[in-house]
């Protein structure tokens, strides 16, 4: 079948005026994110956890809300109490809503504890507002509150954190170094990561909110001695709405370091192996423990996976220039609703969804179970390769809190159980 011809199916099954009006939309949408602010490597979300004023006996239990490996953690001791004082900027306040502006005002910040693994850098700000802050928001009314342009870095002015490529480039100036973003992020001088905001405490002038900060992809934090924290402004909010679109913005100057305790940046990993198996097929290929952790990646040898359908429409789609009038979002909707209706698609679909039906859980010696990590970072990933070979990745909740010398993994591949038993690497 000719391009022509293809093109001619392709105008003749969809209404143009529909995508026109769908395209419209979208970029309605693009220019609405597009203003709001953007993060690249870094999904900031707010989430709409309750306040709490009270902590349970246990103190740290679901208080970073990163996993119960980091609460066990914590509770052993693995945090730092900072004991900072407050770290004070004069401020001028505007208030979005009715463009008052308030200058020559008073706001403290400090962090109170922290946590930093090679995953994690969980934070909990403390933030004193001021009584002309107060008099536009009650502190009892705050919904969300955030630091759209944070940055946190070490005494090597590698960047844990930041939410910009442009956020970055300013630092890199202000520092003299000589990456820009796109080098930094390859060669480690940037750490990928993503943002989980947790207000936790309103109460009186103060308000207390965890910034749980998390590596993504293969990225890990590095063993900093130092935390520079650095910040512009502090956006508040009664009402839940868009990063970027809070009611009250305070602009000041905020620039304190924090210093990490040897435990953190003297912390270590212990590696197990694979000591015995049910099936063959099944092959541990990393198993380490962290103070508020272990990640495990297996392969299975499975079968071969059916290459994936694709359509003629498809073809010719991919070998448009980039700006096509036709090229749009909305005609890659329609080829790929068309596409998914195929008998090929959906047999494809099926058999993916079986080859990557996989369910993991850990045990220690002394038969406490461990389930995978849940928190704001992705975790337990399965893929299939085109040789149908399956690649698990996960964090569980075994910590070195609990670790005994042999551990089993105990998997359910489509509704098949095998264990693998690890022993800790040098002990038989």
């Amino acid at each position: 079948m000719s391009k022509e011809t293809i093109l001619k199916n392709l105008q003749h099954n969809i209404a143009m005026e529909n995508f026109k009006d769908i395209n419209r939309r979208q970029n309605k949408a693009k220019k609405i994110l597009q203003n709001t602010l953007t993060v690249t490597l870094c999904t900031l979300s707010l989430t709409g956890i309750v306040f709490a004023k009270d902590i349970s006996t246990k103190i740290y239990d679901n208080f970073f809300l990163m996993g119960k490996g980091i609460d066990i953690a914590t509770n052993e001791g693995y945090i730092e109490n900072t004991n900072m004082d407050y770290e004070l900027s004069n401020t001028s306040i505007e208030n979005i809503e009715t463009g008052q502006k308030i200058a020559d005002v008073d706001t403290k910040i400090k962090v109170d504890e922290f946590v930093m693994d090679d995953f994690n850098l969980s934070m909990t700000f403390n933030v004193e507002l001021s009584e002309q802050v107060r008099n536009i928001i009650k502190t009892e009314e705050i919904r969300e509150i955030n630091f759209p342009d944070l940055i946190i870095s070490d005494e090597n002015n590698i960047v844990l954190f930041c939410t910009s490529g442009n956020q970055y480039d300013e630092f890199s100036k202000e520092n003299n170094l000589e990456y820009e973003w796109e080098e930094a992020l390859n060669n480690g001088k940037v750490i990928g990561s993503g943002v989980n905001i947790v207000p936790i405490v309103r109460e009186g002038n103060q308000v207390k909110i965890v910034y749980n900060i998390y590596t993504g992809g293969n990225s890990s934090y590095p063993k900093s001695k130092k935390l520079k924290v650095k910040m512009n402004q502090i956006k508040i909010s009664k009402k839940e709405r868009s990063s970027g679109n809070e009611e009250i913005t305070l602009t000041g100057d905020w620039d304190f370091e924090i210093d990490v305790p040897e435990k953190m940046y003297n912390r270590t990993t212990e590696i197990y192996t694979q000591k015995n198996t049910t099936n063959d097929d099944y092959k541990v290929t990393t198993a380490a423990l962290y103070d508020t952790g272990m990640k495990i990646s297996l392969e299975v040898q499975s079968e071969k996976p059916l290459e994936r359908p694709t359509s003629q429409e498809w073809e010719f789609y991919r070998t448009l220039d980039e700006g096509d009038e036709i090229k749009t979002s909305a005609i890659c909707q329609y080829i790929s609703i068309k596409e998914e209706q195929t008998e090929e698609y959906k047999k494809w679909k099926e058999q993916h969804r079986r080859l990557t039906n996989i369910s993991v859980y850990l045990t220690n010696a002394n038969g406490e179970k461990f389930e995978e990590t849940q928190s704001a970072s992705e975790n337990g990933a399965a893929n299939i390769d085109e040789n149908g070979v399956l690649k698990y990745e996960a964090m569980f909740d075994l910590t070195k809190y609990n670790q005994t010398d042999s551990i089993t993994i105990h998997i359910d591949y489509n509704g098949a159980q095998e264990e693998i038993v690890l022993g800790k690497e040098g002990v038989e």
